[in-house]
């Protein structure tokens, strides 16, 4: 945990000081959870880390491209304040929560189990008519967005051996696939409280490359659109139709990169 420590103390007022690249984004489809970006002529996954606003789905805005840890104060201006108003945080708790969210992110999503080319996402369907459906690409997707947007309304917590203030959001939904996403995300539950209790996020390196998508306004304001977690590793293949892929070569490193240097 150290060189993440190292990187918030040299920052007074993170917002003034993260890194941010301008990207224009244009929604190709989603369900208000998770879906599909475009940015830069390639696309994206991306999962909701801000619960309650719109998406960008058939429109195009320009956003910043974040580093995890530089954006995950900088939803809304709200949740920003929480953050400037106890620098502390930028200590503790942001560090703490990145590092278990990237875990989470690198432990659940399907990296290597699914077929075709990739044996990962560039082949998976983007429609969002199907993302109801008992798959194994979406059932770890969304049960691993359910975890991310409960983590983004606990602002302060930093303690996860006590996972009992998580929602699971498939808990009622005993369809085939809400019963493998509320069964996925009660093993995220379990996986994260012990490994907590063993201090294991302390020294944690994200295993693949993640970006937020951030629009900085009140939470109230119609260009407020929802930040997004981008899953952004691999270098993307273009597809026709709905085969879609997923990330850019060297993120992982540059993050790493980024702690180290600091």
């Amino acid at each position: 945990m150290k060189s993440r420590w190292i990187i918030a103390l040299f920052s007074t007022t993170l917002a003034a000081t993260v890194w941010a690249d301008p990207v224009s984004i244009t929604g190709v489809d989603d369900n208000g959870s998770a879906g599909v970006y475009e940015i830069g002529g390639q696309n994206y996954w991306w999962l909701c880390i801000e619960p309650g606003t719109p998406t960008t789905i058939s429109s195009t805005i320009t956003a910043d491209a974040l580093f995890f840890f530089d954006g995950w104060d900088q939803q809304n201006t709200e949740r920003l304040g929480i953050y400037t108003g106890d620098p502390s945080l930028y200590t503790t708790t942001i560090p703490k929560q990145v590092a278990v969210m990237e875990y989470v992110l690198d432990t659940y999503l399907p990296w290597n189990t699914l077929a075709g080319a990739s044996g990962r996402f560039a082949e998976q369907d983007s429609n969002s008519a199907n993302y109801a459906n008992n798959d194994a690409f979406y059932n770890p997707l969304f049960a691993v967005q359910n975890f991310l947007s409960e983590t983004y309304g606990k602002a302060v917590k930093n303690d996860f051996t006590d996972m009992s203030d998580y929602m699971d959001y498939y808990s009622a939904d005993f369809s085939a696939a809400g019963i493998a996403r509320s069964g996925i995300f009660q093993s995220i539950l379990s996986d994260v409280a012990a490994k907590d209790g063993a201090s294991f996020f302390d020294t944690y390196t994200a295993q693949h490359g993640y970006l937020i998508a951030n629009t900085l306004y009140p939470e109230a304001d119609p260009n407020n659109y929802q930040d997004a977690l981008i899953i952004f590793s691999f270098a993307p293949v273009p597809e026709p139709g709905g085969a879609l892929l997923i990330a850019c070569c060297g993120v992982a490193v540059m993050l790493r990169r980024r702690r180290m240097v600091v």
